[in-house]
This record gives structure tokens, C-alpha cells and sequence, in this order.
């Protein structure tokens, strides 16, 4: 099942698949896989002869040397989700005050007694009562004696309803995971969805009844929270991200350092002469491969990172250009 729903990810949008919605795992394999065609094509066609002892000895211990750095990068990767998981207990207490207090701000106390606390959950509270808010908006603003109002009202009730209809949709269909639930928010601009409500109350303040001037504070105050709730569950996927690549590092550089060395110490012990018996050709495009593992596991799990931080970078009311151009992958 998982396997189906990678390939049918990957026909739907092959770029959002590699650059965020793919398996990170099944992305390295591919990476790795990709590697073997490449090394191994050469060879066949002739381009490349593996016959320079001298040659092999130095780009094997180039390989060894490189994922050498990838203890210091583990080391440094760890020192930074240490560092925000230490605390003292004031802190501790201090921060999940702050998140309490967020919860039952976010969430009206009226219509919810338990607050969620899974993320997905969460969200959907949030979508629900915008939905709700955007629905009294509309029926409010309907009997409008103010065309122009109507019109205006119409366009961002029925395109924030898409959005949130969308983004409900996304979370049932993808999990309740912490990457599944901030995957399906970061299609959107929520500093430019509050921008056209904001416009809408200044363009027709005097049209607006006393009403929908509140409601349009309330969803502005609630895409707000939205936005909120986005950057910390980026923070809890960045932290859970990074720990578990400094875990899959090491058992990708573990292995590719075995194999590196072993392949050294046949090529030494070897002769000259019998260095093509000790190591066959076949072989050194595999081993090849195998030292850019890590590589691969890097490559596969930083991209998913880098995306998601641009896409988020800016915090409402304010957006950027690039932000605005990822939104597009």
C-alpha cells in the first residue's frame, strides 16, 4: 500500500515528490540505484578501465576520508537538538505555559471542553471553526445591498473554503504524522489571504455591518493561529528530522566505511599484478556507490528540509519572493 501510494504521489507531481511529499528513504535508494547506472554505464561503454591500482587506492581513500566528516557532522547535528531539549525546570514549565496558553486561545472554549493533542486533530478544530466564520460572512454579506461587496465577500469566502476543504482533505489522506499535517499547510499564503480580508474591511467599512466587521477579525485572528501552529510544528519536524538523520548517517557511514576500508586492505596487500584478481573491475563501480551512500542519505532527507524552511520562512503579515516561488513546486 505504501508503495502504491509513493508511485501514485510520484505520476501526480513527480517534483513535489522529490522535493517534498516522497519517502526520504525510497528517494536515497533511487539516489543509490542511480549511482550503480551511472558507474556501471561507464564501464560498459568503455569510457572508464579499472585497471590503475594507483587510481582506485586514491579515490577509495578520498571516499574513506569524506565520510570520515560525517562524525563531525552527526556530532554537530546532535549539539543542536541537545541544546533544545536541555532546560531547567522554570523553562520547562515556562514554555508549556506558553503552549497552553496558545491552545486555548486558538481553540474557542465553548465548542471544544478537551483540546486535541495531536497536531492533525488540532488543525482540523481550527479549519472547522473557519469554516463556520466564513460561513456566517457569506450569509451575513448575502442580503448586501452593495454589489460590489457581494462580489468582493464571494471571491475570499469561496476561495478560503476551497483551502480549507483542501487542507482537510490532505490531513485525512496523508496521516496524523507531524510532516503529513505541516505538509498539507505550506500551499498557501496566509499573510496574502489576510491582506485581501483586511482589504475587504477598509474598502467597504461603511457597508460592512458591525457583524461581519467582527467575523472578518475573528478569521484574521484564526489564519493567524494557523500560521502559528505551522512554524511550531515545522520546529517539531525539523527537530525530529534531524535527529533521525544523524541515526541514519551513522548506519549508512558505518557501512560504507567497512566497505571502503575492506576494499583497501585487499588493494594493498595485493601486488601490482594482482591487484585485478584481488578486486576485480566489476566490482569497483559497486564499491564506488556504496562510499557515496551517505551521500545519498544526506542528499535525500537536507532537501525536504531546505524546501520546507523556504516555504516557511517569513511569518504573516509579511511574506517574500522565494517563499512566493516555492509555494509553486
Amino acid at each position: 500500500m505504501v508503495i502504491v501510494d509513493e508511485l501514485n504521489d510520484l505520476r501526480d507531481s513527480p517534483t513535489r515528490w522529490v522535493f517534498l511529499v516522497g519517502s526520504r528513504p525510497i528517494l536515497g535508494i533511487c539516489l543509490f540505484v542511480g549511482f550503480l547506472f551511472v558507474f556501471y554505464g561507464l564501464w560498459a561503454a568503455g569510457l572508464v578501465r579499472f585497471t590503475n591500482q594507483t587510481a582506485i587506492l586514491y579515490i577509495l581513500s578520498s571516499l574513506v576520508g569524506g565520510n570520515l566528516t560525517l562524525v563531525t557532522l552527526v556530532i554537530s547535528i546532535n549539539q543542536v537538538i541537545i541544546s533544545r531539549q536541555l532546560g531547567s525546570p522554570g523553562e520547562l514549565r515556562e514554555d508549556i505555559e506558553k503552549v497552553n496558553e496558545y491552545r486555548r486561545q486558538a481553540i474557542d472554549p465553548d465548542r471544544t471542553e478537551v483540546v486535541p493533542v495531536t497536531p492533525s486533530d488540532f488543525l482540523k478544530l481550527l479549519l472547522e471553526s473557519i469554516r463556520r466564520d466564513l460561513q456566517r460572512l457569506g450569509g451575513l454579506t448575502a442580503s448586501a445591498g452593495d454589489e460590489q461587496l457581494r462580489a468582493d465577500t464571494d471571491d475570499i469566502v469561496t476561495n478560503l473554503t476551497e483551502h480549507v476543504d483542501r487542507v482537510d482533505r490532505l490531513i485525512e489522506g496523508n496521516g496524523a504524522g507531524t510532516f503529513d499535517t505541516l505538509s498539507a499547510l505550506l500551499t498557501t499564503n496566509y499573510a496574502d489571504r489576510i491582506y485581501q480580508i483586511r482589504r475587504l474591511r477598509s474598502r467597504h467599512r461603511e457597508a460592512l455591518s458591525e457583524s461581519a466587521t467582527d467575523l472578518t477579525d475573528d478569521i484574521v485572528s484564526k489564519l493567524q493561529e494557523i500560521d502559528v501552529a505551522r512554524q511550531y510544528f515545522k520546529t517539531l519536524y525539523i527537530q525530529t528530522e534531524l535527529a533521525y538523520i544523524s541515526r541514519v548517517l551513522l548506519y549508512a557511514g558505518v557501512i560504507a566505511e567497512v566497505v571502503l576500508i575492506s576494499s583497501l586492505l585487499v588493494l594493498s596487500s595485493a601486488g601490482e599484478t594482482a591487484a585485478v584478481r584481488a578486486l576485480p573491475s566489476a566490482s569497483v563501480p559497486a564499491i564506488a556507490a556504496v562510499g557515496l551512500l551517505p551521500l545519498a542519505v544526506l542528499f535525500s532527507y537536507a532537501l525536504r528540509l531546505a524546501v520546507v524552511t523556504q516555504r516557511t520562512i517569513a511569518i504573516t503579515p509579511f511574506t517574500t519572493p522565494e517563499q512566493e516561488d516555492e509555494l509553486h513546486l
